[in-house]
C-alpha cells in the first residue's frame, strides 16, 4: 500500500479562516443559553412539549442540562445531594420516577 502525503502545515485552525462579508461594524447579539435555562416557565413548556410529542430523549436532555446549570439550587430545594443530582442522568445514576417528579416539580414550580 502506498503512503499518502500529509500536510506539513498542522497548525491549521478553523478560526483562522477569514469570514467574507463580515464587516468590522457588525455587532451581532450573543446568545446566552444559561439565561433561558434559568427561566422556569420556558423549561416547563419545553418539558411538557417533550411529553406531548413522546420524546423521552429530549426530555432527559433538557432536564439534565437544566440540572447541570442549576445544580446547587436544585440540591438545596429538593434536599438531594449535589452528587445525586450530578449522577442522575449519567451512566452511574438510575433515578426513580419519584426523584424525577420531585426534580421536575421544583424546576417548574
Amino acid at each position: 500500500m502506498q503512503n499518502s502525503k500529509t500536510s506539513k502545515n498542522r497548525g491549521f485552525c478553523i478560526d483562522d479562516i477569514p469570514v467574507s462579508g463580515k464587516s468590522a461594524r457588525y455587532k451581532g447579539t450573543k446568545l446566552n443559553p444559561k439565561k433561558h435555562l434559568k427561566n422556569r416557565k420556558e423549561i416547563a413548556i419545553a418539558l411538557l412539549q417533550c411529553l406531548e410529542e413522546n420524546d423521552p430523549e429530549s426530555f432527559v436532555e433538557i432536564l439534565d442540562t437544566y440540572l447541570q446549570i442549576n445544580k446547587s439550587d436544585m440540591a438545596r430545594r429538593t434536599k438531594l445531594s449535589r452528587q445525586t443530582i450530578k449522577n442522575m442522568f449519567s451512566g452511574k445514576g438510575n433515578p426513580t420516577i419519584r426523584t424525577i417528579a420531585q426534580i421536575v416539580h421544583e424546576a417548574v414550580a
